[in-house]
C-alpha cells in the first residue's frame, strides 16, 4: 500500500493511471446538473485548496475559480480512514467521481465527491499554509437565495436533463455552490437548534421576502415554503444555543447537503446577537370566561422526571391561564418507551395533575381510553392516546367510557351514545394510528362535544430538497380518510342538532389550506386558524419553516358567540429550550349561562335554593 503524502513523481504516475486524458477542475467535475457528467469514472491531477476536514475526508476548491456560476468551484474528498490533510493544504487528489446519497436514502439529493478509499488513489501535498478562497457571500450586496421557487417542476431533477437555473430555483442556488466556502454577514434565526445542533437562517436583506411577523418566524403559505431558508449545521463546530428572534453575524462554513437540506457546516464562530424574545402567555381565565385549549405534550410518560410535569404544568397554569378544558395529544402510557404490555396512563395524568395543583391551578379530573398495546403508532412501547383535562368544580363528565375498540356514536338528539369513546376505531384510516377520543362535558347545563384528535404525520412525506420534484405528499391519504371518518362523526352529531356545541381540535399534523383538512370544512365546522393574521398561523417550526399543524375546527353554534376569542400561544416552537415542540391552542367564549331551572338544581345540592328563594321574594315586594 502507498502512503498518502506520496513524493511528487511517484503521485504524479498514479494520477496517470486510469484518469481523464486531462487534470480536470472541480468545476469541470461538478457540472452544470445535479449529478457530474464523470461519474463513476477515474480522475487524477485534481488541484485545490483544503477547506475544511471532517472525519471522513475534507473540502477542496479550486485555486483559481471558473466563473460559471452554473458550476461549483468545491467538492468533499473521502478519504475513509485513509488519512487526510490540513486545512490550507493545496493537494492533487486521484479518485473516483462519486455521486453519494446520504444514508442511501432515495429521498435524498447526492453529493458530488472524489472518493479516495480505495486502491492506489490518494492525494499528494503540494504545499501548506495557502490563503484559503474566498467564501461566496450571501447577502450583504452578495448573492441571494430565489424566494419563491425551490425547484422547477420536472419530475426528477437527477434525470431530467435539468440544468441548474440558480438564479430561479434555490435548490440550484445552493447546488451551485456545494462544497464551497459560503458565508453570510447577517442572519435571523428562524428556527432554534432544539434538536441535533442545526439552526434555520434567513438572510437579514431577505427575511421580509417571504410571510413572516413581528417575533421573527418565517410562516409557510400554500404556494410558498420559503427557499431561501439555509440549515447552519453543527458538523465541524458547535453551534451556539439560539431562539427565534436572535441574529447570527460572520457565518462562514462549506455548503453541504445531508438529511434532506443544503447545510452551512460551520467552521467560524459566529458573533451572537439575542433578541430576547420571550414566551407567549395569557391572563388567568376570568370567572365569566370558558377557556378551552388543546395541547400536544409530546411524549409525556408516567415515568418522566418530575420536572418535565412541572414545567408542563407551569404552561397550564401560567401561559394559558388555567382553561377548564385541555384537550391532550402524545400521552404515554404509565412506563413510556419500556415495552412490556403496559397500556394504562393512569400515572401519566395523576402526576400531571397533581403537578398542576401543585402549581396553583385548577383540580383536573381526565378522560381516556387505553389503546391495544401497539397498536396506536408513536413511539415504540409508549402506546401514545389522546385525553382531556377537564375542571371538576366547573365541568361536569358523567364518565360512561367506551373501550379500545368501541365505537362511540350519535342518539336522535344529539346527545352520544357513550360519554367519551373512540370514533370510528375499526376504520382502516386509523391502523397505526392515534383514534379519535370524543367526549360530552355539561357547563352550566349546556352539552358540548370536543373531539379530540392526533392525526397520522408527515412521515412518509418527500422533502422540499429532494430529486423528485414537485414532491410527492404520500402520507396525505391517511390523514384525508381520518378526516372524513371524523366529518361522518360531526355529520351525524349536527344532523340529529344542528345547534350541537361541536369542537374538532387537536394536532391534525397538516396545514390550514391542506386539502386532507377539507372535509371537516365541509362538515359544517369553521377552522379557528383561518382567523388569525397569516403570519401567525403556526404551532411548529421544522426546519425554520413556521406552520400549523395544530388546528381547532368550531361549529356554527359556537360561532354565533359574540365574545369567542382565539390564539395560538407561542410558548415552545420558537425556543431551543422547549417543554414540547409544538405550540398550544387556546379558545375563550363567554361562559355559559344556566337556565333558571338547571341554576336551582345545581344550587340545590349546596344548599342555597331557598336563600335564592327568599331573595327573589324580597325583590318581588320591593317593586
Amino acid at each position: 500500500m502507498f502512503p498518502f503524502r506520496l513524493k511528487p513523481l511517484v503521485g504524479a504516475c498514479l494520477l496517470c493511471v486510469g484518469a481523464s486524458s486531462h487534470a480536470l477542475t472541480i468545476g469541470e467535475i461538478q457540472g452544470e446538473s445535479h449529478l457530474s457528467a464523470y461519474q463513476g469514472q477515474t480522475v487524477g491531477g485534481v488541484d485545490g485548496i483544503v477547506t475544511a476536514v471532517d472525519a471522513r475526508g475534507f473540502w477542496m476548491q479550486d485555486v483559481i475559480p471558473d466563473g460559471n456560476a452554473l458550476t461549483s468551484d468545491g467538492l468533499y474528498v473521502f478519504t475513509n480512514s485513509r488519512g487526510r490533510p490540513t486545512v490550507g493544504d493545496r493537494v492533487l487528489v486521484s479518485g473516483r467521481v462519486d455521486e453519494y446519497r446520504p444514508g442511501g436514502a432515495a429521498n435524498n439529493l447526492t453529493i458530488t465527491e472524489l472518493n479516495t478509499s480505495f486502491g492506489a488513489h490518494a492525494w499528494t501535498l503540494q504545499s501548506r499554509g495557502n490563503a484559503l478562497p474566498a467564501a461566496i457571500q450571501i447577502g450583504n450586496a452578495g448573492v441571494l437565495a430565489p424566494t419563491t421557487s425551490i425547484a422547477p417542476d420536472v419530475g426528477n431533477v437527477e434525470t431530467s436533463g435539468h440544468r441548474l437555473a440558480p438564479s430561479l430555483y434555490a435548490m440550484d442556488f445552493y447546488e451551485s455552490l456545494e462544497g464551497m466556502r459560503v458565508s453570510m454577514a447577517s442572519a435571523a434565526v428562524v428556527g432554534p437548534n432544539a434538536k441535533f445542533g442545526e439552526i434555520a437562517v434567513i438572510s437579514h436583506d431577505q427575511l421580509g421576502a417571504t410571510l413572516s411577523n413581528a417575533r421573527g418566524v418565517a410562516t409557510v403559505q400554500s404556494d410558498n415554503f420559503n427557499p431561501h431558508r439555509l440549515i447552519v449545521d453543527d458538523a465541524l463546530r458547535s453551534t451556539p444555543i439560539v431562539n427565534v428572534g436572535d441574529s447570527l453575524a460572520n457565518l462562514t462554513g462549506v455548503m453541504h447537503y445531508s438529511f434532506s437540506n443544503y447545510k452551512l457546516n460551520l467552521t467560524d464562530a459566529p458573533i451572537v446577537t439575542h433578541g430576547n424574545l420571550l414566551p407567549e402567555a395569557v391572563a388567568p381565565v376570568a370567572p365569566n370566561r370558558l377557556a378551552i385549549a388543546s395541547y400536544n405534550v409530546e411524549n409525556l410518560a408516567g415515568n418522566a422526571a418530575q420536572t418535565r410535569f412541572d414545567s408542563i404544568a407551569g404552561q397550564i397554569v401560567g401561559n394559558l391561564g388555567s382553561p377548564q378544558l385541555i384537550a391532550l395529544q402524545e400521552v404515554q402510557d404509565n412506563n413510556g418507551a419500556t415495552d412490556n404490555g403496559t397500556t394504562a396512563a393512569d400515572q401519566s395524568l395523576d402526576r400531571l395533575t397533581q403537578a398542576v395543583r401543585d402549581a396553583g391551578g385548577r383540580d383536573y379530573g381526565y378522560v381516556v381510553i387505553d389503546p391495544l398495546d401497539k397498536t396506536d403508532g408513536g413511539q415504540p412501547g409508549g402506546n401514545i392516546r389522546n385525553a382531556f383535562l377537564y375542571d371538576k368544580s366547573v365541568v361536569s363528565f358523567a364518565g360512561g367510557l367506551g373501550g379500545a375498540t368501541e365505537a362511540i356514536g350519535v342518539l336522535p338528539d344529539g346527545t352520544l351514545t357513550l360519554d367519551a369513546g373512540r370514533v370510528d376505531p375499526g376504520n382502516a384510516a386509523f391502523v397505526d394510528s392515534r383514534k379519535p377520543l370524543a367526549a360530552q362535558f355539561r357547563i352550566n347545563g349546556e352539552n358540548f362535544v370536543l373531539v379530540n384528535n392526533h392525526f397520522s404525520s408527515k412521515g412518509g412525506d418527500e422533502p422540499l430538497f429532494g430529486p423528485d420534484q414537485l414532491p410527492e405528499r404520500g402520507s396525505d391519504a391517511a390523514r384525508l380518510e381520518q378526516a372524513q371518518a371524523v366529518a361522518d362523526f360531526v355529520g351525524d352529531l349536527l344532523a340529529a342538532d344542528a345547534g350541537a356545541r361541536v369542537i374538532v381540535l387537536g394536532d391534525l399534523n397538516d396545514f390550514q389550506f391542506a386539502d386532507t383538512l377539507a372535509p371537516l370544512s365541509a362538515a359544517g365546522l369553521l377552522n379557528l386558524t383561518d382567523t388569525l393574521p397569516e403570519g401567525e398561523r403556526y404551532t411548529y417550526i421544522y426546519e425554520g419553516n413556521a406552520q400549523a399543524l395544530d388546528h381547532m375546527f368550531v361549529s356554527a353554534a359556537l360561532l354565533a358567540n359574540a365574545s369567542l376569542s382565539y390564539d395560538i400561544v407561542h410558548a415552545n416552537a420558537e425556543f431551543a429550550n422547549q417543554i414540547s415542540d409544538h405550540d398550544p391552542l387556546l379558545l375563550t367564549i363567554a361562559m355559559p349561562v344556566p337556565e333558571p331551572e338547571t341554576y336551582a338544581l345545581m344550587m340545590s345540592g349546596l344548599g342555597v335554593v331557598g336563600a335564592i328563594g327568599r331573595r327573589r321574594r324580597r325583590a318581588l315586594s320591593a317593586r
